[in-house]
């Protein structure tokens, strides 16, 4: 490939740069002072932040935030959008859990931004997540510690020019304190008023210097303790019934609030062999309350059976009582750091780290799935129909809650040399790094639990009990514990992600002189071998299948409620260089009129993948000073993102969505598309089959960003940037509801979808299919939807950044620091894939019915997670021992697309808004001996904000943008010996 020449010629120029200079000997000056690491550039000792649009955050920023997990901590950044890895939602054995948060700049996804840790890349987190049923990856944020650091460095313009792949949105690098000398300790408490939940934190920091200052050791390290929060104590998830909340507004009594569920202890059934169960004339039952009227047949005398699909609405149960809407964490961080000069004048550094978490959550038991119904034979104990049955929705609430444990750890090594030969800084560090997740939850066997059903004693299990008979909320005690703990198994789910890592890079501030001044240069190449396994249960992966031994069926997986997924396993290789320069074109002793400074970076990256081919993507940044107090800035660059080792390597992931439309039969039964109800076709079950995409391709974006600063004083900064981001080749899946309409279309065509597998035609419906002129095939259910992760959309996001600085003293006052940050989105758009637009266009033409909604075309802001305006703004004063501190943020309003209606086309949640004070004593001699003491107090959302109520699972509120915190109280004490 034209790329891999290009890889050789990069990698050829950064072995020369780096290795011309070879018989220069070392200095024998003194080592200078570690360079400030800064984001967006590689040559050292380059001030590219005046470039490029850079936000730092100190570590008096980060503690005026009150986070106690980087993922509260990145949510403080206007900048960041919708994370999907975040323990606030509910999520299954299939989902990412336990102690996980997710980055997300821009909002343009999850894995678009590039994680630091010190200038190299962190390890992505074990577990994937389905966004748009599509697995996605990111570092765990909740493993980046928020004290023990100097500052935190985000990038908001595309950098995989100078980084490598991931870099789309920008960068985020945590710097830590890693040449500390001294002992500090800190502890912290804080609690969520009116609630359960509260924290308690500890910091530890050691450093020394040893031999004349040529060595140091530090160390430090952290913990915090949470007590969860069960669902009962924030109002928005203490009830699945949100229509109370709506009185008196244009939402009163809109059933799509009442969110209860139909999967109850009260179960659905239907006869194996399609005929009506004896006493109704019907195939389908339910049981119920005798109370509730219109019994068929007793089962007892306050239980009965009535026909019909559904239970009623009163037996709907509330899931909020067995769920934690916050789990029990505990989470640990060591850090320890090695700087060592070396007689030659080079010096060694090294890191090693570890993070550890528990994490406990409790959540209602699963549900039956009802692509695996489950047989009752007629000769079971409590059968009381006498004939074949199969359940097709039950919950069996009386086993209890799932108890879900999952352990988080990593861990961190780099050892490497840097030094100086003549004019060139040189580096290289060797990395390796492991992650690995261990999730554990009591489950049900769906083998043991049909066993346990169709005993023929009375120790049988009963699905015929129903519920608790005076709170549908409550299980019913009638089940024997030791049958229900017969099948009852742990279901486990194990995943590793590893990343090695060897690189070296060189750099010279002033390679050559131009007539604006010195030019740098920096070259380098990176090595790195990352590698992904996903260790599904015995009974997930198909190793344990389930048997139906009274419908004859088999199914892949043999737990209830979860489709089967098989184990992942995949790695590669990547090699890359970069080449990056400098160039001052005009200076300030130039002394050109209207130009006082005039700068480019130019950079471009190489990167050769074992699996998906090659990628070359270039970068040009300029700042140009009209005058010394104002800036104007661009740039131009083009990213990339390696598909997800999942995404590549996944084979067969199967799961079940709900109400999906078949719109050949509504179009077959009106005999053309002008149907004008869904009703024959809609509510379907389907099973899609997904699969990874071994012909995948990157995907590419193109980054702009034009800007500026405006200094007027020394000490008063505003900055305004404008980005544009055009994303290509985005990896997902057509969906199974899109394939679905492409075989309604193909069909009317003369031809069909092969994703979409039918059955056997139904005699009578394909005899309409054929008077309608279509193949009578159409008339059979659909199996399943096979769905491969393809290259398929584009999409593009725009917006403007403002910020401004402040800072004044004020005699007898003290110091005064203002910060404002805005992010405002102008666009954030969903192109479709050339699928999704045939299908459009044929909607549009007529040739499908009007009812037809394509799936992948969208205008994305304000919809759920995308509100167009995010704030923060921070005060901080210091007069002498004496500080204090406030803080501000806003989120935007949004919709929320799950509700819909007649009258109405949006339900708005509106905008939220908190403020956090926090006042600090510093006692120079110390309370207790040593250096200082310092006590702080503080409040986050001072006013006690509720998040706003919102249409969302479990949860009721939007977990990606409002805080389930409430008012928090914190205080800490921290003693420098």
């Amino acid at each position: 490939m034209a790329h891999k020449s290009i890889l050789k010629t990069l990698l050829a120029s950064t072995v020369l740069t780096g290795f011309g200079y070879t018989a220069v000997a070392q200095s024998d000056a003194p080592a200078a002072e570690d360079e400030i690491i800064t984001v967006g550039t590689q040559i050292k000792g380059a001030d590219i932040a005046g470039i490029l649009p850079v936000t730092s955050l100190s570590e008096i920023d980060i503690e005026a935030t009150g986070a106690v997990s980087g993922d509260e901590l990145l949510a403080s950044i206007p900048q960041i959008g919708d994370v999907t890895f975040r323990e606030g939602r509910f999520t299954g054995v299939n989902g990412a859990r336990g102690d996980v948060g997710s980055v997300n700049l821009r909002g343009v996804g999850d894995g678009n931004t590039l994680v630091l840790l010190n200038g190299r890349r962190m390890v992505n987190h074990p577990g994937t997540q389905a966004v748009n049923q599509t697995p996605v990856v990111s570092v765990n944020s909740n493993a980046m510690p928020v004290t023990g650091i100097k500052r935190i460095e985000v990038l908001r313009d595309g950098a995989s020019a100078v980084y490598g792949s991931d870099a789309v949105a920008g960068v985020i690098n945590t710097v830590l304190d890693d040449d500390y000398v001294g002992t500090q300790l800190q502890l912290k408490y804080g609690t969520s008023e009116g609630t359960a939940l509260d924290e308690f934190s500890g910091t530890a920091k050691w450093g020394k210097g040893f031999n004349d200052g040529r060595s140091n050791i530090s160390v430090f390290g952290n913990f915090m303790l949470r007590n969860g929060m069960p669902a009962t104590d924030l109002i928005n998830s203490s009830t699945e019934d949100l229509t109370p909340f709506f009185e008196g507004t244009i939402y009163e009594g809109d059933s799509q609030f009442f969110n209860r569920s139909g999967d109850t202890q009260w179960a659905e059934l239907e006869t194996v062999d399609g005929s009506d169960v004896p006493g109704t004339t019907d195939d389908d039952i339910y049981v119920q309350p005798t109370s509730l009227g219109g019994c068929l047949v007793a089962i007892t005398p306050t239980t009965c059976i009535r026909n019909g699909t559904n239970v009623p609405t009163a037996l709907r149960l509330d899931r909020a009582g067995y769920r934690d809407i916050v789990g029990d964490t505990d989470r640990y961080n060591l850090m320890a750091f090695l700087n060592h000069e070396l007689d030659n004048g080079m010096e060694f550094f090294g890191e090693a780290s570890y993070y550890h978490a528990d994490y406990y959550k409790e959540r209602e038991s699963a549900a039956l799935l009802g692509s695996n119904p489950i047989g009752i034979s007629a000769t079971a104990f409590h059968n009381p129909t006498g004939v074949d049955l199969r359940i097709k929705d039950y919950r069996p609430i009386d086993t209890g809650p799932r108890m879900i444990d999952v352990t988080n750890d990593s861990f961190r090594l780099l050892g490497g040399l840097r030094g100086t030969m003549s004019d060139w800084d040189w580096e290289a560090a060797f990395l390796h790094s492991e992650a690995k997740t261990k999730d554990r939850t009591n489950r049900i066997s769906n083998t043991l639990f049909q066993q346990a059903i169709n005993g023929t004693t009375a120790s049988a299990y009963n699905v015929f009990a129903g519920g608790n008979q005076t709170d549908i909320n409550d299980p019913n005690f009638a089940n024997d514990q030791a049958t229900i703990d017969n099948f009852m198994v742990e279901v486990k789910r194990d995943g590793t992600t590893k990343l090695t890592l060897a690189d070296a890079k060189f750099s010279n501030p002033s390679i050559f002189s131009v007539p604006g001044g010195d030019v740098g240069i920096a070259a380098g190449v990176e090595w790195r071998h990352e590698s992904y396994k996903d260790d599904r249960d015995d009974r997930l992966d198909g190793t344990i299948v389930f048997n139906d031994t009274v419908i004859g069926t088999t199914n892949l997986s043999d737990v209830m409620g979860s489709s089967p997924t098989p184990d992942t396993n995949g790695d590669r290789d990547v090699l890359g260089a970069f080449v990056e320069l400098a160039i001052p074109v005009i200076s300030p002793e130039m002394d050109f009129p209207l130009a006082h400074s005039f700068d480019i970076q130019l950079a471009a990256r190489a990167e050769d993948y074992s699996d998906v081919g090659s990628v070359l993507k270039p970068k040009i940044a300029a700042s140009w000073f009209p005058i010394e107090q104002f800036q104007l800035r661009g740039a131009y660059a083009e990213g990339f993102r390696a598909p997800n080792l999942e995404q590549i390597n996944a084979t067969a992931i199967r799961r079940v969505n709900s109400s999906r439309e078949d719109w050949i039969v509504c179009h077959a039964l009106a005999g053309g598309p002008n149907f004008t109800s869904d009703n024959d076709c809609d509510n379907l079950t389907i099973e899609s089959v997904r699969g990874g995409g071994p012909n995948l391709e990157p995907e590419s974006s193109k980054n702009f960003s034009f800007g500026g600063t405006f200094e007027p004083t020394s000490n008063l900064t505003f900055m305004v940037d404008w980005w544009k981001i055009e994303q290509e080749n985005l990896v997902g899946i057509f969906g199974d509801q899109n394939q679905i309409t492409l075989d309604y279309l193909l069909r009317l065509q003369g031809s069909s979808n092969p994703g979409v597998v039918r059955g056997t035609p139904d005699p009578a419906l394909a005899a309409v299919f054929t008077a309608a002129g279509l193949d009578p095939s159409g008339a059979g259910d659909i199996i399943e939807v096979q769905d491969t992760f393809l290259n398929l959309d584009t999409r593009t996001s725009e917006g403007i950044d403002f910020g401004a600085v402040l800072d004044f003293e004020v005699d007898g006052i003290g110091d005064l620091t203002l910060k404002a940050n805005a992010a405002h989105i102008l666009e954030f758009f969903q192109n479709p894939g050339p699928d999704a637009q045939l299908l459009a266009d044929a909607r549009e033409a007529g040739t499908l019915s009007n009812l037809v909604s394509v799936v992948g075309q969208a205008d994305l802001r304000r919809e759920n997670g995308n509100p167009e305006w995010r704030y923060s703004a921070s005060l901080r004063w210091d007069n002498g021992p004496w500080g204090a501190s406030a803080s501000y943020r806003r989120v935007g309003d949004v919709f929320d697309t799950s509700v819909t209606g007649a009258d109405f086309d949006e339900f708005t949640i509106p905008a939220w808004d908190t403020v956090n004070l926090a006042a600090d004593y510093t006692f120079d001699n110390g309370l207790f001996g040593g250096e200082s003491t310092r006590i702080r107090v503080g409040v986050r959302n001072v006013t006690d904000e509720k998040p706003p109520i919102a249409d969302e699972f479990a949860r009721g509120y939007f977990v990606s943008l409002h805080s389930n915190r409430g008012r928090y109280w914190h205080a800490s004490v921290r003693h420098d010996f």
